[in-house]
C-alpha cells in the first residue's frame, strides 16, 4: 500500500516521504506536490535527481491541479532537474569561469606532450590513444575531486557561516574558497598517496592535486549548493523543497544531498521523496534487506503479467524484424507511446531502419545517444580532412572521389570553380572514368597524366575533348592541401583554415541546410577556444585531426521530432524510470547484455570505487535490477527479446533475471513469429540472350570486343551490345596495367630515337658494342623520364620502374639477336584495321569494320614489304605461353595480320606481308647476369592460322547479323573475372 503524505511540521528536519515507481508513481507524486503547495501555501521547489521524469511530471501536475487555488500557489510548481537547479544558483556568474571540456583536455594533453615517458607508462603513444588518456585523466581527477566533496562542502558552509558581509558570493570569498580548497586536497593526497603504490596511480594523483581548480565542475557544484544555501538564508519566505531521488544516489553523492537537505531544511520546509521497492522489486536485490527474497516471489504472484512476452529470435536480422514487428503490431492496436529500450543497440539501430519504413506518422526519437560522428555531415567533414592530410604527392584517388562524392559538396555552385552550372555537370563523374580507365592511383601528378592522356586518346580517336574544367578543379583542391602542408598548426590557425575552406567549398550552406550539419557547426565552434591559452599549443596535423574525431565521438545528434500519430522513444534502460508507456519492447535481453555494467575508469578498481564512494558494479546491478523491475511492474505491455545464437553459432540463454522469473512464474519464450512465403523452386536455366528487333547493332569491333565474342556470346551481349560495364574502384595497390601502358609509351620513343641516332651517327650500325652501351644508357634514361611524373604522384611505382631496369639488359640483348635475324624496327602503337565482308540472312551482302591498335612493326633489312607484328604482354613468360595455345579465341595478333595484308587500306601498314606474329614478355623469368631470357613466343604455323581465323570471324560476324540467341557458355575460367557474371548467374544453374 502507498505511504501517505507526511505532516509538515515547522520544525527544521527534512520530512520523508516513500513511494513505489509503479505506474500510479508520476500521479501519487503529483498529488503530494499538490498537497504541500496548499499546506505550506507556497509554490514549492521540486528537483528531481535526474533529468528523466521532467516532462511526464509536469503534465500530470497540470491533471491534477486543484481547484480553487489560492493566487499565490496558482502556478504550477516549478519542476527541475538537479544538474539544472545547481546551474541556475544565484550568482554564478561569479563562480570562477567554467573551462569547457576542450580546454581540460587541452591542459592535460599538453603536459603529456612534454613529458613522453608519461605517454609511454600509460601506453597511449599514438595520436588518439595520447586524447583517449587526457580524458581518462580528467574523468579520474573528477572522481578523486568528488571523493573530497562532503568534507569540502562542510568547510564551505563554515566559511559562509564566518563571513561577516552575507549579502553575496564576492571575489575575496571566492579566493578563500580556492585557499580552502588547496589545503584539502594537500590534506587528503598523502593519504590516498600512501594507498597507491602503482606508478601510473601516483602520476594521476599528481596530475589531480595541480589540475584541480575551483572552477571544475565538481567543484562549482558545492559553490552552487553554497548560493542556493545563502540565498534560502537571506530570503524571509524561502520556497518549500521536494527533493525526489529517482535512482540510487552513489555514497559520495549521498552524503552531499543528505547536507544540502539538512541545511535547506533549517530556512524552510523539506521533503525527501524515495523510491519504496518492498512492493515493486522483482528480485531480492531489487528490495534489498531481510526478507527479501520471500517478498520478491510475493510481487512475482501479484504482478499483472498476462501481457509479458519473452520472444526468442536465432539470428540478429530475425531478432531486429521481430522487434519491428511487435512494435507495429502495439501501433495496429492504438497505442501512441511505445518504447524500444536499446539493451542492444545494435539490433536497436537495424529496428529503427525498418520502422523508419512508417514514414512521418510515426515519429521516431532516438535518446541513446545518437554521435553525431556517424552521420553524413560529421562523414563529409571528415571526408575533406582526409583528403587535407594526404602526403605531400597528393592523396589516393579513393579519398579524392570519396570527399568529391559526398552529398555536402557541390561543384555546380559557381562559386566554386566560377564556372557556370552548365559547365560542371557530370565533372566528377568524367574525373572518375578517367582515373579508373588510367588506372591513376595516387598523386596531383599522376591525375594530371591522365587527363593529358585522356585528352590525347580523345583526339586520337575523334571523340569529345574531356572538360577543360577538371584540370581546375585539382588545381583548386591542390593549392588547399598545400596550405594545410605549410601551416604550422595551433587550434587557433587549424580552426580559421577550416572555416576558411568550408566557406570557399560552398559546403557551409549545405550543413546549414541539414539538421546534423547545423550541429556540427556548432560543435565545430568549440575549436576556436575564444582568445585562451589553449589556442596557441602548437600540434601535428594528426594530431588535431584526432582531437576533431574525439570530439565528434563525444557529442551527440539531437534529431528533430514532428507531429504524428504515434511516438517511438529508443532509449537505455536507465531512462525509462518513472516514465509513462502504453508498450515497451526491449532487445538484448540475454546473458551477456543484460546486466550492463559500465567499465570502471582507468587507474581505478571496483575495490578502490568502492573505498571513494563511488560507483561500483554492485551498486549498478542493484540499480539495474530496480530499473527493471520499475518498467515490468508500470507497463502492462512488455515484450523480451533476445538473440538465441551468437555470432558464432554459440547457443545464448536470456538473461539470469529472466530465468528466475522463468521458474517462478512458468514464464516460457514464445518463438519469432516472421510471415513466411511457400513456393516452388525453379532452377534457373543457362543464360540466354535473345536479340531485340530494335536493338542496335555496332559498325565496327575492337580486338577485345571480338575475344569477349569467342570467351561468351553473353559476356559480348552485355559488353558491347547492352554497354553495361562494372562499377570499378581503387585498389589500395599499384596497378600493374599502368606500368604497362608507361612502357609502351618508353619503348615507342626509344625505339623513335634510335631510328634517328641512326641516320645521325652511322656508326651505331656498324659497332655492336657501341649500340649495346647506347642502347642500355638511352633506355634507362628514357624509362626514368617516363616514369619521373608517376613517381612523383605515387613513390610507390619506384619499384616498378627498378624491376623494369633489372629487365633492360636482357631486353637489349633479345633486341640485339632480333636485329641479327633481319628485323628492324618500323612503328608502334599503330592504328590498323580492315572491313571484313559478311552476308546477311537475306542474302545481303553488308561489312564490318575491325580495327585496333597494334602494339609494333617490323620489317626484314632485305625486304621491305615483310612484315612482323609484335604485342608486348606486361606478363611473366609462362603467361605468354598460355595465350599461343588459345590463339584463335584470342586473335589479337590474327587481326592486326590482316590489317597488315590489305592492300585497299590507307594506314602505313597496308600492303606488307606479315610473315611472323610475336608475343613479346616484358616481364621474363631472369637471373643473375642472365642476358638471355626467354621473353619472345610465335604464333605457330601462321598462314594455317590466318586461313582458320578468316573463316572463323566471318561465321561468328555472320551469326551476330542473324540475330541468333547468345548462350552464356564460357569455362570457369572466364567467368572468374567476368562483369556478366552477375546477371547471367553463373553458379545457380
Amino acid at each position: 500500500m502507498p505511504q501517505p503524505f507526511p505532516t509538515l511540521n515547522a520544525e527544521k528536519q527534512v520530512n520523508t516521504w516513500a513511494i513505489e515507481p509503479n505506474a500510479k508513481a508520476l500521479e501519487q507524486l503529483a498529488k503530494g506536490i499538490w498537497e504541500c503547495a496548499i499546506n505550506t501555501n507556497q509554490r514549492p521547489l521540486v528537483v528531481l535527481s535526474t533529468a528523466g521524469p521532467l516532462i511526464g511530471l509536469r503534465k500530470v501536475l497540470e491533471q491534477q491541479r486543484p481547484k480553487d487555488l489560492s493566487p499565490q500557489i496558482a502556478l504550477l510548481p516549478q519542476v527541475i532537474s538537479m544538474s539544472d537547479w545547481l546551474e541556475s544558483a544565484p550568482g554564478a556568474w561569479k563562480f570562477p569561469k567554467k573551462p569547457s571540456d576542450l580546454e581540460r583536455w587541452l591542459s592535460v594533453y599538453a603536459t603529456l606532450k612534454e613529458h613522453d615517458d608519461l605517454q609511454v607508462w600509460f601506453k597511449a603513444e599514438s595520436e588518439a590513444g595520447a586524447w583517449g588518456l587526457a580524458q581518462a585523466i580528467i574523468d579520474a581527477c573528477d572522481t578523486l575531486s568528488n571523493a573530497v566533496a562532503p568534507q569540502l562542502q562542510k568547510q564551505i558552509q563554515a566559511l559562509q557561516d564566518a563571513q561577516q558581509s552575507k549579502s553575496e558570493l564576492g571575489e575575496q570569498w571566492i579566493d578563500q574558497v580556492k585557499d580552502l580548497l588547496d589545503k584539502t586536497i594537500n590534506q587528503v593526497y598523502p593519504a590516498l598517496s600512501r594507498k597507491i603504490i602503482d606508478r601510473e596511480a601516483k602520476v594521476l594523483l599528481a596530475f589531480w592535486r595541480y589540475l584541480a581548480s575551483p572552477g571544475d565542475p565538481v567543484f562549482r557544484k558545492q559553490l552552487a549548493i553554497a548560493a542556493h544555501l545563502e540565498a534560502a538564508k537571506q530570503s524571509h519566505l524561502a520556497r518549500p523543497l521536494i527533493w525526489v531521488e529517482t535512482a540510487d544516489p552513489i555514497p559520495v553523492d549521498q552524503e552531499l544531498i543528505s547536507s544540502l537537505l539538512q541545511s535547506y531544511g533549517q530556512f524552510a520546509p523539506v521533503l525527501e521523496v524515495k523510491l519504496d521497492w518492498r512492493n515493486v522489486g522483482l528480485w531480492a536485490e531489487a528490495i534489498g534487506g531481510e526478507g527479501s527474497q520471500e517478498q520478491a516471489l510475493h510481487n512475482i504472484a501479484n504482478a499483472q503479467s498476462a501481457h509479458w512476452r519473452l520472444i526468442a529470435a536465432k539470428r540478429f536480422e530475425e531478432l531486429a524484424w521481430v522487434a519491428a514487428k511487435a512494435i507495429e503490431q502495439h501501433l495496429m492496436d492504438g497505442k501512441t507511446k511505445i518504447a524500444l529500450v536499446a539493451q542492444d543497440r545494435l539490433s536497436a539501430r537495424r529496428t529503427r531502419a525498418l520502422l523508419s519504413r512508417l514514414g512521418p506518422s510515426l515519429n521516431i526519437r532516438d535518446e541513446t545517444g545518437w554521435k553525431l560522428s556517424t552521420t553524413r555531415a560529421a562523414a563529409s567533414l571528415m571526408s575533406w580532412l582526409e583528403l587535407m592530410r594526404a602526403p605531400k604527392d597528393g592523396p589516393s584517388a579513393k579519398v579524392l572521389l570519396e570527399f568529391l562524392q559526398n552529398p555536402f559538396v557541390d561543384i555546380e555552385n559557381p562559386r566554386w570553380l566560377n564556372k557556370e552550372k552548365d559547365t560542371c555537370i557530370g565533372l566528377v563523374a568524367e574525373l572518375e572514368d578517367i582515373l579508373i580507365a588510367s588506372k591513376a592511383e595516387s598523386g596531383w601528378q599522376t591525375f594530371y597524366l591522365a587527363i593529358e592522356g585522356a585528352k590525347e586518346n580523345a583526339q586520337r580517336a575523334g571523340n569529345r575533348l574531356p572538360n577543360p574544367a577538371l584540370l581546375q578543379l585539382l588545381q583548386f583542391l591542390r593549392e588547399k592541401h598545400h596550405e594545410w602542408l605549410k601551416l604550422k598548426l595551433d587550434c587557433k590557425k587549424a580552426y580559421a583554415l577550416l572555416q576558411s575552406n568550408l566557406e570557399a567549398t560552398g559546403m557551409v550552406q549545405n550543413l546549414e541546410a541539414d539538421s546534423a550539419g547545423k550541429q556540427l557547426l556548432e560543435v565545430l565552434k568549440s575549436l576556436d577556444l575564444q582568445n585562451t591559452q589553449y589556442q596557441r599549443i602548437p600540434m601535428y596535423f594528426s594530431e588535431w585531426l584526432s582531437l576533431l574525431k574525439t570530439i565528434l565521438e563525444g557529442a551527440s545528434y539531437q534529431e528533430e521530432g514532428g507531429e504524428a500519430l504515434a511516438t517511438l522513444s529508443i532509449l537505455p534502460l536507465s531512462s525509462t524510470r518513472l516514465r509513462e508507456f502504453d508498450a515497451v519492447v526491449m532487445v538484448g535481453c540475454d546473458e551477456q547484455k543484460l546486466p550492463a555494467y559500465s567499465e570502471p575508469p582507468l587507474f581505478f578498481s571496483d575495490a578502490l570505487n568502492a573505498l571513494l564512494k563511488t560507483s561500483t558494479i554492485a551498486l549498478q546491478f542493484t540499480q539495474q535490477a530496480r530499473d527493471l523491475s520499475e518498467l515490468l511492474m508500470s507497463c502492462t505491455h512488455v515484450d523480451l527479446l533476445w538473440q538465441s545464437k551468437s555470432q558464432k553459432g554459440e547457443p545464448l540463454r536470456p538473461s539470469a533475471w529472466i530465468q528466475r522469473l522463468q521458474s517462478a512464474m512458468n514464464w516460457e519464450p514464445v518463438g519469432a513469429q516472421l510471415p513466411k512465403r511457400v513456393f516452388d523452386a525453379q532452377p534457373m536455366q543457362m543464360a540466354v540472350a535473345h536479340f531485340e528487333e530494335d536493338l542496335p547493332i555496332p559498325q565496327s569491333m575492337s580486338p577485345s570486343a571480338y575475344k569477349a565474342l569467342r570467351d561468351c556470346p553473353y559476356r559480348y551481349y552485355v559488353r558491347s551490345l547492352l554497354g553495361l560495364r562494372k562499377a570499378k574502384g581503387f585498389d589500395e595497390g599499384f596497378d600493374a596495367s599502368l606500368a604497362g601502358q608507361t612502357l609502351h609509351a618508353l619503348l615507342k620513343k626509344f625505339y623513335h630515337a634510335l631510328k634517328t641516332q641512326e641516320h645521325t651517327k652511322p656508326e651505331l650500325k656498324i659497332d655492336s658494342e657501341l649500340r649495346r652501351a647506347w642502347m642500355l644508357e638511352q633506355l634507362n634514361i628514357y624509362s626514368e623520364r617516363e616514369f619521373a611524373p608517376l613517381i612523383e604522384g605515387d613513390a610507390r611505382i619506384t619499384g616498378t620502374l627498378r624491376d623494369w631496369q633489372k629487365q633492360i639488359p636482357s631486353f637489349v640483348q633479345w633486341q640485339l639477336d632480333r636485329e641479327q635475324q633481319g628485323w628492324e624496327y618500323l612503328d608502334g602503337e599503330v592504328k590498323v584495321g580492315f572491313d571484313l565482308p559478311y552476308q546477311t540472312p537475306d542474302g545481303e551482302l553488308g561489312s564490318i569494320r575491325i580495327e585496333g591498335f597494334a602494339d609494333r612493326f617490323d620489317v626484314q633489312t632485305n625486304n621491305q614489304q615483310n612484315a612482323s607484328v609484335l604485342d608486348y604482354k606486361h606478363q611473366r613468360f609462362d603467361k605468354v605461353k598460355l595465350r599461343a595455345e588459345h590463339v584463335l579465341d584470342d586473335p589479337q595478333l590474327l587481326i592486326y595480320a590482316r590489317a597488315a595484308q590489305e592492300k585497299q587500306e590507307t594506314h602505313r601498314m597496308a600492303g606488307h606481308q606479315v610473315v611472323e606474329a610475336e608475343w613479346i614478355s616484358l616481364k621474363a623469368e631472369i637471373g643473375k647476369n642472365d642476358q638471355y631470357a626467354e621473353r619472345a613466343k610465335a604464333v605457330a604455323d601462321l598462314p594455317e592460322m590466318m586461313i582458320q581465323f578468316n573463316a572463323q570471324i566471318t561465321q561468328d560476324v555472320e551469326q551476330l547479323r542473324a540475330k541468333k540467341p547468345m548462350q552464356a557458355f564460357a569455362p570457369d575460367g572466364v567467368c572468374q573475372y567476368c562483369e556478366a557474371r552477375g546477371i547471367c548467374r553463373k553458379g545457380i544453374w
